[in-house]
């Protein structure tokens, strides 16, 4: 499934122009393309080589699967913004562009030109998302930072991990994806905002601002009124039990009871048909208030439900869950999720023909759109791919010039 469009799809009309070796950059401009925007994928020619590598797994130096997933549907040249004609090509690109998506500190993006008083300059249309760690202002903002950083700076580490042992980030970059999505929404309210306006403006995206917002914004309340720590509780929560993760024949499910009838009817499928001899011949619990048990017992409780637990798998627990009204599911691994029903039956995982790997699945849009459905028709450019298509056919540059530029290292 490579090739060109087959529909019309929302964002035809946008040019996206996106520069920034990161991941909140390249997803974000990967969001506007998966709904049609033409993206421009700006690459340094020092640096391209070794941004597209994986970095995590040594070894192979081709294109890594993050890069090849999260710059799929895009357009890519080759770039070095620390030259004079290099900038001046970049003005020729920002003129005819709608949107600008970058990822440097603020002085550095000033240095390349990026920053947003030259690019308005060149183009008062123009939209432009610096996503940066920590905004274009404050103490912080020449600072650079990982998702762990950032993680740990939004109070979310501190709340992630087992109670005593070391604080914890989330996973797979989770705020450098967040705050891409973030800044794709953003773009929107400003394309809509320029309708009214006639004039683009500068959209600041601070990924700890997203995440404080977004992730830890509810433990700040609850600081703030009842002077409440947020504190690490592993695979459960503070409150209610059961809510949380559990152990069972082959693997874990994630069980979540928040009322006391439904409690109530998971203690039914604990007893096969009644309550459990263990529960309902303890008044310990049964004279105990649904709200308090995970404080007084959750520890016992956990050890005693799974014992039952431990000899279902977890599909006949979800079944048995499903029957029963109970708010259960299966953890899954990343094979079980490539091979379930109900993706696939959506068609939610694509085949994309890739130049280095051959045939791939691809995770398709979340977004579904009945008359402008989005695809995954292209994949990630390799480096300096449509350098010709880009200066030649739309800039209007001579081949002679192009050569001119990469002789001297532009492009």
């Amino acid at each position: 499934m490579t090739g060109t469009k087959r529909h019309p799809q929302p964002l035809d009309h946008l040019t996206v122009i996106e520069i920034g070796n990161n991941i909140s950059t390249a997803y974000g401009a990967k969001m506007l393309a998966d709904q049609g925007a033409e993206v421009i994928k700006v690459e340094d020619p020092l640096t391209a080589e070794m941004d597209r590598t994986e970095r995590i797994l040594p070894g192979d130096e081709k294109t890594g699967c993050l890069f090849a997933y999260i710059n799929c549907n895009k357009l890519g040249v080759r770039l070095n913004l620390e030259t004079e004609k290099g900038q001046k090509v970049l003005a020729d690109l920002v003129r005819k562009a709608d949107i600008l998506v970058e990822g440097n500190r603020p002085s550095r993006a000033k240095e390349l030109g990026l920053d947003y008083e030259t690019l308005s300059k060149i183009n008062p249309r123009l939209l432009v998302a610096s996503i940066t760690p920590f905004g274009q202002t404050g103490p912080y903002c020449e600072y650079n930072a990982y998702a762990i950083t950032v993680s740990a700076a939004g109070a979310s580490s501190v709340c992630i991990g087992e109670p005593g042992r070391t604080p914890l980030p989330l996973p797979l970059s989770q705020v450098h994806f967040q705050s891409a999505a973030m800044a794709a929404t953003a773009l929107l309210g400003g394309i809509l905002a320029r309708e009214f306006t006639g004039r683009g403006q500068h959209i600041d995206i601070s990924e700890a601002e997203v995440w404080i917002t977004h992730f830890t914004g509810h433990a700040v309340i609850a600081y703030v009124f009842h002077n409440r720590r947020r504190i690490r509780s592993g695979h459960k929560t503070q409150a209610l039990f059961p809510n949380g993760i559990f152990h069972c024949k082959d693997g874990y499910i994630s069980l979540l009871a928040m009322r006391g009838e439904q409690w109530k009817a998971y203690l039914n499928i604990l007893g096969e048909g009644k309550m459990p001899d263990w529960y309902a011949n303890d008044e310990r619990f049964t004279r105990t208030s649904f709200r308090e048990l995970n404080v007084k017992y959750g520890d016992e409780l956990e050890v005693l439900m799974e014992k039952w637990l431990m000899t279902k798998t977890k599909n006949e627990i979800f079944e048995l869950g499903r029957i029963n009204h109970v708010a259960l599911a299966p953890v899954r691994d990343i094979r079980e999720v490539l091979e379930d029903p109900h993706l696939n039956d959506r068609k939610y995982f694509v085949d994309v023909d890739d130049p280095q790997f051959g045939r791939l699945k691809y995770p398709q849009s979340a977004l579904r759109f009945s008359q402008t459905p989005s695809a995954v028709y292209r994949p990630a450019p390799t480096l300096g791919e449509h350098n010709e298509e880009i200066f030649c056919k739309r800039l209007g540059y001579t081949k002679e010039y192009v050569n001119e530029l990469a002789e001297c290292g532009v492009i």
